[in-house]
């Protein structure tokens, strides 16, 4: 799991560039992440393997991305979201192997979980 660590950089990377993208630049927030998600999977090398895990975790934080500025309202909430999702991506790395919905399913419960520590519910 050691070798997996670049997966938080690049999920956090994604979940930044989106937002970025549908807060700053005008576009709708499923454009941004597809824009995120298509440039991410160029991400690659021939003599890294630990690389190419990249572009999914790219995509996956562009989901995070998708985010309202009503749940996340500055810098360093993005930052605390990206994080989150990048720890809970390489966490869940064994699971879900073969059924789908890991990408997006990572993404909703680092937004939850950010949302419930910021609002007290627990």
């Amino acid at each position: 799991m050691i070798r997996k660590w670049p997966v938080i950089p690049a999920f956090a990377l994604g979940c930044i560039f989106c937002f970025l993208g549908h807060q700053y630049l005008s576009m709708s927030s499923v454009t941004s992440s597809s824009l995120v998600g298509l440039l991410g999977s160029f991400v690659t090398s021939k003599h890294r393997s630990e690389t190419n895990l990249c572009p999914a975790a790219i995509y996956s934080g562009s989901f995070a991305g998708m985010c309202s500025s009503e749940i996340i309202s500055n810098h360093l909430e993005l930052f605390i979201v990206s994080l989150l999702g990048g720890i809970l991506y390489l966490g869940l790395d064994g699971l879900f192997k073969g059924i789908g919905g890991k990408l997006g399913t990572v993404a909703f419960c680092s937004v939850a979980i950010f949302f419930i520590l910021q609002k007290g519910v627990i």
